[in-house]
């Protein structure tokens, strides 16, 4: 037995350790995936809001091929309804730099000094600075916004080396051009800026070679960025408390692209200190990612951190470790004892047998009654009842008494000792009265039974009173059971009047809440659909002028084939913005009418889950911006569902009410993420989860209650959570959990059936 327990404990060693090994394993492959996930994140957000910015400019193009004359006041307005704070953050300023020859710079300036088409008086302190003379000059002309780039304004570009060659190569590429790492003029900071250019070329003339674009050249739009800002606006702040980014301009894509990284064309440093000693990263935690911007690729090197968030799991494996070690050295020692135990367990029979010796030689009846049973007895209870040896035990004890009231061999719970007379039957049916002498068998426990002496009396009246007592006081206790029952029964059928009133009540509200939901689905995509709309309307003003333009000079007397084929460009443009447009403005709509249908109708049908998660979020685009809230959603494309797309665009949209309402509070931005994946039993997970203030355990633990609400009397009607409950769990057939802590944001994951079980009563589609 000893050999046993040592070798319990040896496998329990053997078994903790390679617990502990693979742990460790796990833990460090799953940091390893939490931060490359965190990579491809940042990468393609960067990305994206690059190309974001750089459509920017193709409109400004497009504007200028529509209005090659564009005045200042047209340019500043349009820029004004780009609303750059709120659309754009990481905009320094929108340029328009104009090609001045060297014979035309003194009309030129003088022109801008009395330009009032915006400041009255005009400028008349407009210079070119600095000054040089060149054959060519590039001349940033307009400047918007003015407030904090008056520097810029009047710049003459030609005589910056970085500048002047990004320019060259945009105007003979026709391409967005971005320069290399530069600090601004209008910064006093020094931080890490760059400029992205587009050329614009007149109207009418041939752009086909490098030397037509030369001779047709206008000038260039041009956006400056602070890098900074720029990445500030892209990157997750919390994932910056785990990861350090570097950002560096490897040069020209035609070059090779491949110069070393340096101080000098470092573009972003998110330790904010360049050339600062770094700790090393742990293996795996470390990236390089490329990124084309304006035809130079930017090498982005991505080392994260150990902590909470790529954390290797080493302290729970060392617990898991300990644990084990104590386990083990537990179930060897428990095995060691067993022999032990044996030997006791022999004494102890031999003992008990002396003890029955003792017991059967006593000229009084002994027995041990236990919960109305009589477990043992010696030889002289059962001669004095008339029974042959061994007959009793295991016989109730009411076969002594020939009743089944107060069991009479029940000695006191507190040790007191029992002394009663009783009258008993002997196995003839022969009354005798006998007095009773006992206590409990063990004072610590009194449900372990009593052991009583039991003698022959002769005494019996006192019995039977206390018996007649004894049947009178349950008489009385079932008379106040029954008016206690009927009290009950009444109090039940009140409390089932109020739930039915408050059922009405609650249906009534939640009513409501769904139209309040649908109302602000169409105050978002109003806001949504001024944009394309507005564009489209400008486009097709312009096209007109240019008809109009045209049919004259045809009256004229004719008109060249070089301005026809000019027009024929300029309107396929202009057409092409215009439907370009009108598509966004459709799509919208059509998401909106989607988004609208499926949450009143709360029809069954076959739709794909990412396309009604992009329905809805489009249509909380413009409340999200209000706030400063990103929001990514992923999901794959080919996650089909059969069930009802208005019940999930209702708890989607609820759930991005409740974060906007009560997660932001106090905060100045926030990020939601949705995540969607396809699972082997046939049903989804969804993830919703923002950063914001969280929850406490009360609030948690009454989300799901109806009426409860935090914003009482501020927009809160206490009813969404209890909306999405009801949906998940009923229409949905699915489940839901909410984890949150307070500062540390919300989580809440839904587990829906792909194909939602159909009623019994349900049609089904031919």
């Amino acid at each position: 037995m000893r050999t046993h327990g040592y070798l319990a404990f040896f496998v329990g060693i053997c078994m903790t350790l390679w617990g502990a090994l693979f742990v460790l394993e796990t833990q460090d492959r799953q940091a390893r995936q939490n931060f490359q996930r965190d990579v491809d994140r940042i990468a393609r957000d960067t990305g994206v809001r690059l190309q974001t910015y750089f459509d920017v400019l193709l409109s400004i193009k497009g504007m200028y091929a529509v209005n090659p004359d564009l005045g200042r006041a047209q340019f500043s307005r349009y820029v004004r309804e780009l609303n750059v704070a709120e659309r754009y953050p990481g905009f320094q300023a929108i340029q328009f730099v104009r090609s001045v020859p060297q014979a035309d710079l003194a009309s030129f300036t003088d022109a801008v000094r009395r330009d009032a088409s915006i400041v009255p008086g005009g400028y008349p302190h407009f210079m070119v600075h600095p000054s040089a003379l060149r054959e060519l000059h590039w001349i940033i002309e307009y400047n918007e916004p003015m407030r904090g780039n008056e520097n810029a304004f009047g710049l003459d570009l030609s005589a910056l080396a970085p500048h002047r060659r990004a320019l060259e190569l945009g105007r003979d590429s026709d391409k967005i051009i971005a320069t290399e790492r530069i600090t601004l003029v209008q910064d006093a900071s020094g931080q890490p800026g760059f400029v992205a250019r587009v050329p614009l070329y007149r109207a009418g003339m041939p752009q086909g070679d490098v030397a037509q674009r030369r001779a047709a050249l206008l000038g260039f739009a041009a956006i400056v960025f602070r890098v900074n800002r720029l990445m500030r606006e892209v990157i997750d702040p919390q994932v910056l408390a785990h990861m350090d980014i570097t950002i560096h301009d490897a040069g020209l894509l035609g070059d090779g692209g491949a110069m070393p990284p340096t101080i000098d064309n470092l573009m972003y440093d998110s330790a904010g200190k360049p050339g600062a000693a770094r700790p090393a990263s742990p293996p795996g935690l470390s990236a390089s990612m490329s990124l084309n911007v304006g035809e130079r690729r930017w090498v982005m090197r991505f080392n994260g951190q150990s902590g909470a968030r790529y954390s290797n799991g080493h302290l729970g494996a060392a617990l898991i470790a300990v644990a084990g070690v104590i386990i083990s050295a537990l179930i060897g020692m428990l095995l060691l004892a067993a022999q032990r135990r044996r030997a006791l367990s022999a004494q102890l029979r031999s003992t008990l047998d002396e003890q029955r010796a003792l017991q059967d030689s006593a000229i009084v009846g002994i027995g041990l009654f236990c919960e109305g049973v009589l477990v043992r007895c010696n030889l002289g209870l059962e001669e004095m009842l008339g029974y042959a040896p061994g007959e009793l035990a295991g016989c109730p004890a009411a076969l002594l008494t020939g009743s089944h009231g107060t069991d009479p061999f029940s000695c006191d719970a507190q040790g007191r000792r029992l002394r009663i007379e009783r009258e008993l039957l002997r196995k003839d049916g022969t009354p005798i009265w006998c007095m009773l002498n006992g206590r409990v068998l063990d004072a610590d426990d009194a449900n372990k039974g009593c052991v009583c002496v039991i003698s022959d009396i002769s005494e019996r009246k006192q019995a039977e009173a206390a018996l007649v007592d004894t049947q009178h006081g349950l008489e009385r206790s079932l008379d106040e059971l029954a008016a206690q029952k009927a009290n009950a029964e009444l109090a039940h059928h009140d409390l089932s009047n109020v739930l039915a009133t408050l059922k009405q009540a609650q249906t009534s509200l939640i009513t409501s809440e769904k139209m309040a939901s649908l109302g602000a689905l169409v105050a978002g995509i109003a806001h949504e659909l001024n944009t394309p709309i507005g564009n489209s309307l400008l486009t097709a003003t312009a096209l007109s002028d240019m008809v109009k333009d045209f049919e004259q000079h045809l009256a004229d007397g004719g008109i060249k084939r070089s301005a026809l084929d000019a027009h024929l460009r300029d309107a396929r443009l202009a057409c092409s913005i215009i439907a370009n447009s009108l598509t966004r403005a459709a799509e919208l709509i059509t998401s909106f009418k989607q988004v609208a249908v499926d949450q009143t109708s709360d029809q069954r049908r076959q739709f794909n889950l990412a396309g009604v998660l992009r329905d809805t979020l489009a249509t909380y685009a413009a409340q999200l911006r209000r706030i400063n809230c990103d929001v990514s959603v992923e999901a794959p494309d080919v996650l089909e569902f059969d069930s009802y797309p208005g019940s999930v665009s209702q708890v989607v949209s609820n759930l991005i009410n409740n974060a906007m309402l009560h997660a932001f509070e106090g905060r100045g931005s926030g990020s939601i993420a949705i995540r969607a994946q396809a699972q082997d039993d046939g049903t989804a997970l969804l993830e919703f989860r923002d950063n914001g203030v969280g929850m406490s355990a009360k609030t948690l633990h009454q989300i799901f209650d109806p009426f409860f609400t935090t914003k009482m009397g501020q927009g809160g009607s206490g009813l969404g959570m209890n909306i999405v409950y009801n949906i998940v769990t009923g229409v949905l057939r699915g489940t839901i959990a909410i984890e949150s802590e307070p500062g540390e944001g919300t989580t809440i994951t839904l587990v829906l059936p792909v194909s939602v079980p159909r009623p019994l009563d349900e049609p089904v589609e031919a």
